[in-house]
């Protein structure tokens, strides 16, 4: 018997989902592959994918690894470089790089001639996070429009509510960030507005949720798109236990049996990265029938209910999120059911959960 708590990632799904969002862009594609590739390894993502436009990061250890397996590739430094160190690592590995700030504008300008690099400058549209000002920006293009130093530039903001579609901030901050265009290349769609359908004609779109098979938009889930998911969470029953009614389940005691049940309990706690607050809906899947958790999660496990789940013995497999041969329980869902984003359990998966990458 194996805990078995493992993260299958499926390289067929990934290219699937590369090829819907490339036919679906109108332009070229932004991989966005920061934060270990949402959780399912900067490496092995990289690897699997061939025909990429660009592959966007968001720090300069995470663009030093993907140099290393693709070195050729075009990789974006979506923070852009914080200090000179970083902007000479920059050059000489021939990253693009995000300029949001004046500081940064500043280093750049005291290249030596010979120092060149693709420019994306930010604009913030609304965000209030990082980018220029309307001033800042417009003097930064006049500036940088045919520099010696820039040998492509490109403009870009970013989307703070395109996961709503029709959304009246999206027009606006659309509308602001194209006063400023002139014939230059521009980036503005994340993952969201693609699927929405409310991109910039011939754009460099950027993607990074959608990419593994995850809807970033309220109330669509990712098959809604013909998007398959990429990573499927699961672990292992590690025991089984009849309980009666009026004991108790977990720390502080929090669930009760009303009546004597069988619960089961599985290899997979916050401690693997599993959300620790949760809503009463909260489940995960034994063979397609849903597994309601019970009483407080754990560090290494957790209590589910398996009264009506005969079949369901030590060393059967649990679904946790995704989709196998026998069950679907989207993340989106589990998301949902602990008042969290997919984002976050994607990336507060720990390190002792187990990675297996098949084809």
């Amino acid at each position: 018997m194996s805990r078995g708590t493992t993260a299958i990632v499926d390289f067929e799904n990934l290219r699937h989902n590369f090829q819907v969002l490339s036919k679906l862009a109108p332009g070229k594609l932004v991989l966005v592959v920061k934060a270990d590739a949402y959780g399912h390894g900067l490496k092995k993502i990289v690897q699997a994918l061939d025909g990429v436009d660009c592959f966007a990061v968001a720090t300069i250890d995470e663009a030093l690894i993907v140099r290393q397996v693709r070195p050729k590739a075009r990789v974006l430094l979506l923070e852009g470089f914080l200090d000179n160190d970083e902007l000479l690592v920059a050059i000489q590995n021939q990253f693009d790089s995000v300029i949001h700030q004046k500081e940064q504008f500043d280093m750049f300008l005291k290249l030596e001639p010979n120092e060149s690099m693709n420019i994306w400058l930010k604009y913030d549209s609304g965000m209030n996070r990082l980018g220029f000002t309307d001033a800042e920006f417009s003097t930064a293009i006049t500036s940088l429009n045919n520099h010696k130093n820039v040998n492509e530039l490109i403009l870009m903001s970013h989307f703070a509510s395109a996961n709503l579609a029709d959304n009246e901030f999206t027009v606006e901050q659309t509308k602001k960030f194209l006063q400023y265009r002139n014939n230059q290349k521009v980036s503005l769609s994340n993952s969201s507005a693609l699927l929405n359908k409310e991109y910039l004609p011939d754009e460099w779109c950027r993607v990074g949720l959608a990419l593994f098979g995850i809807s970033p938009i309220e109330s669509k889930t990712a098959a809604d798109f013909n998007l398959k998911p990429v990573m499927k969470l699961k672990t292992n029953i590690i025991a089984i236990k009849e309980i009666k009614a009026g004991e108790s389940v977990g720390y502080g005691q929090v669930f009760k049996a009303k009546a004597t049940m069988k619960i089961a309990i599985i290899g997979i706690g916050y401690g693997d990265g599993y959300p620790w607050s949760l809503t009463k809906k909260a489940h995960v899947k034994i063979q397609n029938q849903p597994a309601n958790i019970v009483g407080l999660v754990s560090m290494d496990m957790m209590a589910i209910d398996i009264s009506h789940i005969p079949s369901a013995n030590i060393g059967g497999s649990v679904l946790i999120w995704g989709k196998d041969q026998y069950s679907n329980l989207p993340i989106e869902k589990v998301a949902a059911n602990a008042n969290t984003i997919p984002y976050v359990l994607l990336c507060q998966i720990t390190s002792r959960v187990h990675y297996k990458y098949v084809e």
